[in-house]
């Protein structure tokens, strides 16, 4: 059984470190909070028709695939406080196109404000894609909360609320139970509990979980880590916040003969006054 699982590693690790480029369409990652106020929004059903319009037309360039489509709906001046800017924005959803097959993404307005001469909007984006490495499928499933600031009719400005991503491959992937708080305050013990919910019988059972700061270096990229084997079903942990603010990625990874998962979290460290 311990072969079956090591043959899956490679491309496990291929596929995670890919996977978070499939925020980047509607949901951009930000380390800190971006200057868009953060009002009581108004209905989505009473947003104006341009703010609507918006919204369908970028999903529509995304599920089309066409880049140039999508991009000017984006603000030559389009950043965030993580250092993405509109050229590495652009390069970077290309690179998760080439990787990511059959990429789907569906945008719903939550709320909206009137800001100047634009809006404020809050969305909830789902994005679903396949990758193959070395004959094995990855499936993706992603639900962003976000929330961007849109003047003339481009997006100028994103920051990402909530973020929860699950990568699975195999014929029967564990399915994952993951209980994480999404705020913490830094250096503050926590608990994180990660359960897989069918039972293991027979089967080996490896996990891990991984903890990486939201930044325009980290989209693409995997830190070290090392698989551990689990005699429980899950992973069970006191952990510690980091010590220094900001958004961070933590991610569990389990593997077992019949297949992989691998669920993220976005969580939000913030400073103890």
């Amino acid at each position: 059984m311990l072969q079956r699982i090591y043959r899956l590693l490679p491309a496990t690790f291929l596929a995670r470190s890919w996977y978070r480029l499939a925020i980047l369409t509607l949901a951009i990652g930000t380390q800190q909070a971006i200057a868009i106020p953060a009002r009581a929004d108004a209905p989505a059903m009473n947003a104006p028709a341009a703010l609507k319009t918006l919204l369908t037309n970028i999903d529509a360039a995304a599920n089309a695939r066409k880049l140039p489509e999508v991009s000017r709906y984006y603000s030559p001046n389009f950043s965030t406080s993580d250092g993405l800017n509109k050229a590495n924005w652009e390069q970077s959803l290309g690179q998760f196109w080439q990787n990511y097959t059959n990429t789907t993404y569906t945008t719903t307005l939550q709320g909206w404000q009137a800001a100047g001469n634009g809006y404020t909007a809050n969305t909830t984006t789902k994005i679903a894609g396949l990758q193959k490495i070395d004959g094995r499928v990855f499936n993706l499933q992603s639900t962003i909360q976000s929330r961007q600031k849109i003047v003339g009719g481009q997006i100028v400005q994103q920051q990402v609320l909530q973020e929860r991503t699950l990568v699975t491959s195999g014929s029967k992937p564990p399915t994952i139970e993951l209980n994480l708080p999404e705020k913490l305050q830094t250096n503050a013990e926590y608990n994180l509990d990660a359960i897989v919910l069918e039972p293991l019988g027979e089967d080996v059972l490896m996990g891990t979980t991984i903890e990486q700061p939201v930044s325009a270096t980290s989209f693409g990229k995997t830190p070290p880590y090392k698989l551990e084997l689990l005699s429980a079903g899950g992973l069970f942990k006191v952990a510690r916040a980091p010590g220094k603010s900001g958004d961070y990625w933590l991610s569990t990874i389990f593997i077992r003969p019949s297949g992989m998962s691998t669920l993220t979290q976005r969580v939000r460290v913030v400073r103890d006054n």
